[in-house]
């Protein structure tokens, strides 16, 4: 058993990415677990190299106007960089690894494809709803799918939580939000939290109901990765990809990656300046930059459309003038004989 768990092992440039506790395991019991009670976890599954090669290449271009490049954006008290199959080589070969494509085979069949990414940081003071995940943007959808989640900081609180055998049932629902009431008074006693270090992974189905515990101490923050793996193969999120990381484009890679097919589901999230939370100071110190160059550039193409607006300004220059000139006048009388 043992040589067959050493095949998963990924060696990117030098980088092992899973530590040999976890490769230890037997895929049957990963298959098993999943199939029973929606979810399997491991602790401390990825190394400590491979994580801090997946972290750097997130963070390095956090936020960025007018910047030719991949880079994060901030929604809310949130941070993304869903770029990760464009910069992180370690990411890339963990993401199309054997091991994975064996886990998503022995669940989802024969046929699957990547449908979103993303490396995420979330701060305290963010509140997410219990949900599921087998859904479009369109809505709703039955679509049998895997999301595969590891942490990149110690996790001891604000925590992934998951109601364990949900994925049984919620598909005979027509919605996939679930309020906390609702879960309170019927499922918690089976609500499972993963208070994790760093480097632990949890794969999970998507018809599962889920969500990340809220956390009131604004301090606090969770960085994890996620990525979602869907036996529907027609759509996916756009999904940018270093050609230098591919070394083995077989038919399966391809299909995985959604080479030839449409990418159009909206990218999560949808963000713009409006969503910059109040803590990203440095990236509110640009917009104001830019507003205010907006504003002078209008004031000064005002004043050429309008010759009035030009006579006030060298009115006003005038009398600027005259006032510093009478300023210093009397500074200069003021001083001793």
């Amino acid at each position: 058993m043992h040589n067959v768990q050493e095949r998963y092992q990924i060696d990117s440039g030098g980088i092992k990415c899973f530590n040999q506790g976890f490769l230890d395991v037997d895929p049957a019991v990963i298959a098993s677990a999943l199939q029973e009670k929606g979810y399997f976890s491991f602790e401390s599954a990825i190394t400590e190299e491979a994580l801090a090669a997946i972290e750097k290449s997130a963070t390095a271009k956090r936020f960025g106007l007018n910047h030719n490049d991949v880079t994060g954006v901030y929604a809310g008290r949130q941070y993304y960089f869903v770029n990760l199959l464009a910069k992180s080589k370690v990411f890339y070969d963990f993401c199309t690894s054997d091991f994975v494509f064996d886990v998503c085979r022995s669940y989802l069949g024969k046929v699957f494809r990547l449908k979103s990414l993303r490396y995420y940081e979330t701060l305290g003071g963010y509140a997410m709803q219990w949900h599921t995940d087998n859904k479009t943007d369109k809505g709703t959808a039955q679509i049998p799918g895997l999301i595969f989640i590891f942490y990149v900081s110690d996790v001891a609180d604000g925590e992934f939580q998951y109601i364990e055998g949900s994925h049984h049932w919620s598909g005979e629902k027509a919605y996939s939000d679930y309020s906390e009431d609702f879960i309170s008074r019927n499922y918690a006693d089976k609500i499972v939290s993963f208070k994790y270090p760093r480097g632990s992974l949890i794969i999970y189905n998507t018809y599962g109901i889920h969500r990340a515990k809220p956390v009131l101490d604004r301090r606090f923050i969770r960085k994890s990765v996620f990525f979602q793996v869907d036996s529907e193969i027609t759509n996916s999120e756009p999904i940018i990809i270093n050609p230098n990381f591919v070394e083995n484009l077989s038919e399966d890679v391809k299909t995985y990656l959604g080479f030839g097919s449409q990418s159009e589901y909206e990218i999560f999230p949808t963000t713009n300046l409006l969503t910059l939370d109040s803590s990203q100071c440095s990236a509110l110190h640009i917009v104001s930059i830019l507003l205010k160059r907006w504003f002078v550039e209008n004031a000064r193409a005002s004043m050429r459309r309008f010759p009035i607006l030009r006579k006030v300004r060298a009115s006003l220059q005038s009398g600027l003038s005259f006032a510093r000139q009478r300023k210093a006048h009397a500074a200069k009388e003021a001083l001793p004989e």
